[in-house]
């Protein structure tokens, strides 16, 4: 590594240094009783760590969940919750509202068994057409509990001062197990993930998330 390599990688580990030191802030606000200003920060953190990390696709939800699946180091995060799927789909409206009657004929409740993708959409082909499969594959990850953060989470702190603050899954399973809660503790473990992600990135690269091209955007 020559002088101008370790000086810049000097530089933004400094940043990512300092990024740690606001993550550990947030544990802070917590305790302290901060709850929503903490949930808040935590999922504007994951909002800016997804976008840099699928930079340049610029989709914030789809970035937000994508992120949360891939790199959030949570095992049932990206598993397919069938009422959300309803729920989201009808919120579409037109041929989604169609759609969504259809899922929820096939995944009655008010129980309900999570589902990987490639078994949610093994279910639902006996009963949709395969031009209807292909839109829905290509909509999966609204379905996700990670969609569920995004929505009734991420959505209504950022843009409504103040969404959930936990939800339970009571009437949801995972291979027979209950369904862990969605809460600060699963969404703070995600962020600090997200970011690990960045700053290996950055380490490997030595190019600012793995890209300096990012910044100059």
């Amino acid at each position: 590594m020559n002088k101008n390599d370790r000086a810049k990688l000097k530089f933004i580990m400094a940043f990512h240094d300092g990024a740690e030191k606001r993550l550990s802030f947030l544990l802070q606000l917590y305790k302290d009783e901060h709850v929503d200003e903490a949930l808040t920060l935590c999922l504007s953190y994951i909002d800016s760590f997804a976008q840099w990390l699928f930079w340049p696709c610029g989709k914030s939800g789809e970035d937000f969940v994508n992120a949360s699946i891939d790199f959030g180091g949570d095992t049932t995060i990206g598993l397919i919750h069938p009422l959300q799927a309803v729920r989201e789909f009808r919120r579409m409206k037109n041929i989604w509202n169609d759609i969504a009657v259809k899922i929820e004929e096939i995944f009655p409740g008010p129980d309900f068994e999570l589902l990987t993708k490639d078994q949610f959409i093994q279910k639902i082909s006996n009963h949709l057409p395969s031009k209807f499969i292909s839109m829905v594959t290509s909509e999966l990850w609204r379905t996700t509990i990670a969609s569920i953060a995004y929505f009734y989470f991420r959505n209504p702190s950022i843009h409504g001062f103040g969404g959930e603050l936990n939800m339970s899954f009571s009437k949801t399973t995972y291979q027979g197990k209950q369904v862990l809660e969605l809460n600060f503790d699963r969404l703070y473990n995600i962020a600090i993930n997200l970011h690990s992600e960045l700053r290996r990135r950055a380490e490997t690269t030595i190019q600012w998330f793995g890209n300096d091209d990012i910044i100059h955007a």
